[in-house]
């Protein structure tokens, strides 16, 4: 069977059409690539720490921002609002952000599991809120839940300065790219 324009491609190139969204250009693919080496380079250099824990970090921001600009790329954020995607699913991609800010805080934040829980907490209640806004409001009601819930983090934890570019921007990648609807053609 073969892929349509609208579906991921078999295999392993169906990977990375699943991540980039199956009508991808090449321009998609090459600012998803600029981004993950961006975010490779923002972890490893930026942070004093023994290097495993610095290369785990670039990992996970380099993931972190090649999903914000594939999100923040047409064929991303039409693949990720197709019709058989439901808000439910979406909820889970938020829920499973809790592993990256999991192996952050305990890594980089002196394992504080009251820090984990107060982002964890505002990761979702900040997800469900742009989620049932309507969907032109969703971009402003996510930059809402993004300063609220960074203000909130400040307030009541004391934030280090060695990475703390980490936590606004997997709110970012959330509330901002992922999570508000496509705008209309």
């Amino acid at each position: 069977m073969t892929a349509t324009a609208c579906e991921p491609r078999p295999g392993l190139p169906g990977l990375l059409d699943r991540y980039l969204g199956p009508q991808a250009t090449t321009t998609d693919g090459l600012r998803v690539g600029a981004a993950a080496l961006g975010g490779l380079l923002l972890g490893l250099m930026t942070v004093p720490a023994p290097l495993a824990e610095r290369a785990l970090l670039a990992l996970l921001t380099a993931e972190l921002c090649a999903g914000l600009m594939a999100a923040l790329n047409h064929a991303g954020k039409s693949w990720i609002h197709r019709p058989a995607r439901r808000q439910p699913r979406l909820l889970l991609f938020v829920a499973l952000q809790a592993i990256p800010l999991a192996l952050f805080v305990w890594l980089f934040r002196g394992q504080d599991l009251a820090l984990l829980a107060s982002a964890a907490s505002l990761l979702l209640a900040g997800a469900a809120v742009v989620l049932l806004a309507p969907p032109a409001w969703q971009r402003a009601v996510g930059l809402v839940a993004l300063l609220s819930g960074l203000f909130a983090l400040q307030h009541f934890h004391t934030q280090p300065t060695a990475a703390a570019w980490f936590l606004p921007l997997l709110y970012t990648r959330t509330f901002l790219a992922h999570l508000p609807s496509p705008r209309p053609d």
